[in-house]
């Protein structure tokens, strides 16, 4: 996973250090921090792999080249800021238990709230913009609808920005107003996430291992990505209810049949369908040879 710090990150830290919120900054980074691992988690789970990440002041930008099936991009969209509200709670439980530690952890609770409300935004490149990507049929026409919202966002933050000079300086509506402009103007036709079962997820520079992994028939398709990495080349033996093979799938075979199917519907229906062969016993033929005559 290539992993690159956006100059505008490093902008925001020097802004939050000027001002004397060191301890905001890092608050800020640490939850930025577990944002970005819940999408890689999430994203894992669904059978992507974390090719490149920018980190930008406020998330990493998306790409608009990233391929998720629909229940994939809506998910992965949500888990960063999931992740940041369930951790403010898990911070107010904690003030709850030792009230003497608000001061210390105040910053990191606000922090992920602001993370996890900012990032919901449905324009481009935020994690809510994803999950409408999602929802949407025509992929292509929500992006540029997506980024002109960006656009036009980043023109509202700014503008709170210039009234916060004749009021109290706030430099992190100006940061946002750039981030937002930048990633929704520019932004990236780099893939972030890129699918497990492709050819470039693996690394043949270090070595790449073939195996084979026999599973049930019942086990949903997602489990099946459990089993992939980019340092193996994978096939599968599906076995039916008394341990026979009753089909084996390579890496690509898979891929196929995943584009086609729900990822939690079982691999043995996606294969067979409500004709489940692999529910019907083989039916050998028996040979009798009687008087030179042969019956069947």
């Amino acid at each position: 996973m290539q992993i690159k710090v956006h100059p505008l990150f490093f902008v925001l830290a020097l802004a939050l250090v000027a001002l004397g919120q060191a301890q905001a900054f890092v608050s800020t980074f640490i939850a930025l921090i577990f944002h970005e691992l819940a999408h890689a988690a999430l994203a894992r789970m669904r059978g992507f792999a974390v090719k490149k990440m920018v980190l930008m002041p406020f998330g990493a930008m998306m790409s608009t080249e990233e391929n998720f099936d629909r229940t994939s991009a809506v998910m992965v969209g949500l888990a960063g800021p999931v992740c940041n509200f369930l951790l403010a709670l898990i911070t107010l439980g904690v003030w709850w238990l030792a009230p003497a530690v608000y001061p210390y952890t105040q910053t990191f609770f606000y922090a992920n709230m602001s993370l996890g409300v900012f990032n919901l935004l449905p324009v481009y490149p935020l994690d809510g913009s994803r999950a409408v990507l999602g929802l949407c049929k025509n992929r292509l026409k929500a992006i540029k609808g997506l980024q002109i919202a960006g656009v036009v966002s980043s023109l509202a933050f700014f503008g709170l920005f210039i009234a916060s000079l004749f009021f109290n300086v706030n430099f992190t509506f100006g940061i946002i107003a750039v981030f937002l402009f930048y990633g929704a103007a520019f932004g990236t036709k780099e893939e972030m996430y890129i699918s497990v079962l492709d050819g470039a997820s693996k690394n043949y520079m270090l070595g790449v291992e073939q195996k084979t992994v026999r599973v049930s028939k019942d086990i949903p398709i997602i489990r099946l990505y459990h089993h992939i990495s980019s340092a193996s080349e994978t096939k599968f033996e599906i076995v039916g209810e008394r341990g026979e093979i009753v089909s084996t799938l390579t890496e690509a075979e898979l891929k196929a049949v995943a584009l086609g199917n729900r990822l939690s519907k079982p691999i043995g229906y996606a294969l067979f369908g409500n004709a489940d062969k692999s529910r019907k016993p083989a039916i050998k033929r028996k040979t009798a040879v009687s008087h030179g005559k042969t019956a069947t």
